[in-house]
C-alpha cells in the first residue's frame, strides 16, 4: 500500500458517490427518539429524495432500528443503510482453512501452530506468507477500517456467542488440532450476512476488497469502475435491483402474482431503490411483461396455484440470496407480507 492508513481519505466519498449521492463526512446523527447514531458517512441525493447512512453499528438489528428512527426525522426522503463489516470469521475459515473440496487442511493448523511460537514482529508476515490474498485482505479490512475498535471488538464477540460450545472438543495434553477443527466446521457452516439481510439492510463486506479495489476506492477518480466493483460484489443491486432479479426474488418469497410483483417493484421504488435495467432476460424492457419472460425463458413456470420457480431459477436464486442485495428482497417480502395480514385482519375483523 502506497499510503499510510493517515494519509488516505475514507471510502465511502467513493461509496456515495457510486450511489449518485454526494458524500457527508459524518460520525452521527440523530433519530426522532433523541437517541444518536454512528455511522461512516451519510450520502444525500436531492433529486431522488434517496438519503444512504453507512452505519457504524455492530448488530444489523440496531442498524435497521436506526433506520426508522431516522426516516421518521425526513418524511420528505427515503433512507436506506448498508452496514460494513470488516471481520467476518466464517469466511476467513473457508478461505484460509479450506480446501476446494470443502475438507479444513490440517497442515494449515500444523504450520499455525509453529508460528504463533516466533515473534511477535514476524507472525504478521508469516500469516500473510502462509494464507496468501485472504490473510491480506484480512488485514487490511481491519487495518483500513474507519469502523472503531469497539465495532470491530462487538462484532466478534458476537459472532463467537454463534458457537455451540457444546460441540467444541477441550484441548488434551496441549494437542489442539481437534479443538481447532472443531471451531472451523462451526465457523464455517455460519452465514454473518444473514442478519443485515433479513433486517433488510444492506451489509458491506469490507474483508472481500482486494488491495487493488482500496486503492481504486481511495483515489475515488474512476466511478464507473467503483461501481462495476460494487455489481461484482452484489452491493450495487441492493440500491438499483435489476426489475428481473427483484421479481424472481419475490416469487422466491412467495409473492407470485403478477400484481404482487408489480406491487414489490412500487414499494422498492417509494423505499428509494431505483431500478435499473434487467440482468437476466435484458430484452424485456416493460414491467408488466417481465414475470411471463422469466416464464418464456425457464425461469418460473404456472404451478397449481401460482408462479413458482423452477430448477434454473432456484439456480440462479441460491447464488444471489446469500449476497448483500438480498436485504432488498427481505425488507419488500416482509413489508407486503404485513400489508397482506392487515389487509385480512380488516377483512376478516377481531376474533
Amino acid at each position: 500500500m502506497s499510503e499510510d492508513k493517515e494519509e488516505k481519505p475514507p471510502i465511502w466519498g467513493a461509496f456515495c458517490s457510486a450511489l449518485d449521492t454526494e458524500y457527508r463526512e459524518a460520525k452521527e446523527i440523530t433519530g426522532a427518539s433523541g437517541l444518536v447514531h454512528p455511522v461512516e458517512a451519510i450520502g444525500v441525493d436531492d433529486k431522488g429524495k434517496r438519503v444512504v447512512l453507512v452505519s457504524g453499528e455492530y448488530n444489523p438489528r440496531v442498524s435497521a432500528l436506526m433506520r426508522g428512527d431516522v426516516q421518521a426525522t425526513m418524511p420528505g426522503m427515503k433512507v436506506i443503510v448498508a452496514r460494513p463489516l470488516a471481520i467476518d470469521l466464517a469466511y476467513a475459515a473457508k478461505k484460509m482453512f479450506f480446501t476446494e473440496e470443502g475438507t479444513i487442511d490440517v497442515s494449515k493448523l500444523l504450520q499455525v501452530a509453529s508460528i504463533l511460537q516466533e515473534e511477535e514482529d514476524k507472525k504478521e508476515d508469516m500469516f500473510t506468507e502462509l494464507f496468501g490474498e485472504p490473510a491480506s485482505q484480512l488485514i487490511m479490512s481491519v487495518y483500513l477500517s474507519s469502523l472503531p475498535a469497539k465495532t470491530h471488538i462487538l462484532n466478534l464477540v458476537e459472532q463467537f456467542g454463534f458457537l455451540d460450545w457444546s460441540k467444541v472438543a477441550k484441548p488434551k495434553d496441549s494437542n489442539f488440532i481437534q479443538t481447532a477443527t472443531d471451531l472451523l466446521t462451526q465457523f464455517s457452516n455460519m452465514d454473518n450476512l444473514a442478519g443485515d439481510r433479513e433486517q433488510g439492510i444492506c451489509p458491506v463486506p469490507t474483508y472481500e476488497l482486494t488491495e487493488s479495489d482500496w486503492d481504486l476506492f481511495h483515489q475515488n477518480k474512476h466511478i464507473d469502475e467503483i461501481q462495476a466493483r460494487l455489481r461484482d460484489l452484489d452491493i450495487y443491486q441492493y440500491f438499483f435491483p435489476p426489475a428481473d432479479s427483484l421479481a424472481l426474488g419475490l416469487i422466491d418469497r412467495g409473492m407470485a402474482t403478477d400484481r404482487e410483483v408489480l406491487d414489490g417493484f412500487a414499494l422498492a421504488q417509494t423505499q428509494g431503490h431505483q431500478l435499473s435495467e434487467n440482468a437476466i432476460v435484458p430484452d424485456v424492457d416493460e414491467l408488466f411483461g417481465i414475470v411471463e419472460a422469466l416464464k418464456a425463458n425457464g425461469y418460473a413456470i404456472e404451478g397449481e396455484f401460482s408462479t413458482e420457480l423452477t430448477d434454473e431459477g432456484r439456480a440462479v436464486r441460491k447464488v444471489v440470496n446469500i449476497r448483500p442485495s438480498e436485504g432488498l428482497i427481505a425488507k419488500i417480502s416482509r413489508v407486503m407480507s404485513v400489508k397482506v395480514d392487515l389487509n385480512l385482519k380488516d377483512l376478516l375483523g377481531p376474533k
